[in-house]
């Protein structure tokens, strides 16, 4: 089985939890006949996710002309030679944001979750992460909060007056 089948397997999986999960999320009071609720993202993005992975499962793989070997032979023959010392801290890293999105915010911990996530995948150039950290974050919280009125959590930042 090829790589790009077994992510698009994992991905599938993932969606179909992760959107189960979304129409679990309570409505605040007063947004039950709106547009755009909580949910709404969360549902969004697992639709696309398991709208993907279906294509990515269904469609023929596109054909490699510089590999002899087409395909791999077996399911575990997809997992080998894959960095999984990255994909471990990336996990950790979400784990990590997951615990400090309430007593950092939303702002903060989003930062120092992408800015770690690129350290991660290599980037260096501190001042190109931490301008895309902080571009990236300002931007969907202002979205997010500004435009589609969608509580985020402001954690240490409503303790010292700027949320």
């Amino acid at each position: 089985m090829r790589r790009d089948k077994v992510g698009a397997l994992v991905i599938l999986a993932l969606s179909i939890v992760y959107g189960a999960m979304a129409f679990n999320i309570p409505e605040a009071p007063g947004v039950e006949g709106a547009g755009v609720t909580p949910s709404s993202l969360p549902i969004a993005l697992s639709a696309t996710g398991i709208v993907a992975s279906l294509l990515i499962l269904v469609l023929p793989a596109p054909r490699r002309i510089d590999r002899d070997d087409e395909d791999e032979s077996s399911f575990s023959d997809a997992f080998k030679g894959l960095d999984w010392r990255c994909a471990a801290f990336l996990f950790l890293l979400m784990v990590g944001y997951g615990l400090t999105l309430k007593p950092l915010g939303f702002l903060i911990s989003t930062i120092l979750f992408l800015w770690g996530g690129f350290w991660t995948m290599g980037e260096r150039r501190i001042k190109l992460m931490l301008l895309v950290s902080i571009g990236v974050t300002v931007g969907f919280w202002f979205i997010l909060t500004q435009l589609l009125r969608i509580y985020l959590e402001p954690g240490v930042l409503h303790f010292l007056g700027m949320d």
